[in-house]
């Protein structure tokens, strides 16, 4: 469960870049998110988040560093499209892993991203196959363009079957486990807090009896 700090202490098990981007906004699956949960907040976070999960090089992150010093109102305009981005993203992943269904409305958003994505990138060979990239560019709202990508990859090719939702806390992740149990963000974080309340309620209840 993420609860704020640097995006660098941040873990990536979400299984998909589009999950990851989500989760850079923690808190608990029951309480309205808070400042404390947020791992992103400046331009600066979404560019060191984009270098570490491979969304930007390491030459376009420092470039769009050093820009963003000079251009502070762009940056901070571009942000907030990051911003919405992820909350649209959200949204999407989260009614389907709750078992629903995305309003049309959210995909025709998600429509209009990609469209414009898709714009600024180029269909480039890998051997027998092609794919999308995005090249190196000095627009802010370049890390938003291949993770419009991945959220629409993950929509329409999936596994969505194996989309989840930690049972505690707001992390969203594909369940690569074998049977399909995976219930926690982590065991380490969110599973062992479970047990933990779970021991503390049975032994208040054991006390009240």
């Amino acid at each position: 469960m993420g609860t704020g700090g640097s995006v660098s202490d941040l873990r990536l098990d979400g299984g998909h870049h589009a999950l990851d981007f989500v989760n850079t906004l923690g808190g608990l699956r029951v309480a309205d998110p808070n400042p404390e949960d947020e791992f992103l907040n400046d331009y600066g976070d979404l560019v060191r988040w984009s270098r570490l999960t491979g969304v930007l090089d390491e030459d376009e992150a420092e470039r769009l560093a050093r820009l963003s010093t000079r251009r502070p109102a762009d940056a901070a305009r571009a942000f907030s499209e990051a911003l919405d981005l992820r909350a649209l993203i959200d949204r999407i992943f989260r009614s389907i892993a709750d078992g629903g269904s995305p309003t049309q409305r959210d995909l025709a958003r998600l429509r209009d991203e990609v469209r414009r994505a898709l714009e600024r990138g180029r269909l480039t060979r890998h051997g027998n196959a092609f794919e999308w990239s995005w090249p190196e560019s000095a627009d802010f709202e370049a890390p938003l363009w291949p993770l419009a990508y991945a959220a629409v990859e993950l929509l329409t090719s999936g596994p969505l079957q194996r989309l989840r939702c930690c049972a505690r806390c707001r992390w969203l992740f594909l369940d690569e486990s074998r049977n399909r149990s995976r219930r926690w963000c982590s065991m380490e974080e969110c599973g062992t807090a479970v047990k933990k309340e779970r021991y503390v309620a049975r032994r208040r209840a054991r006390r009240e009896s």
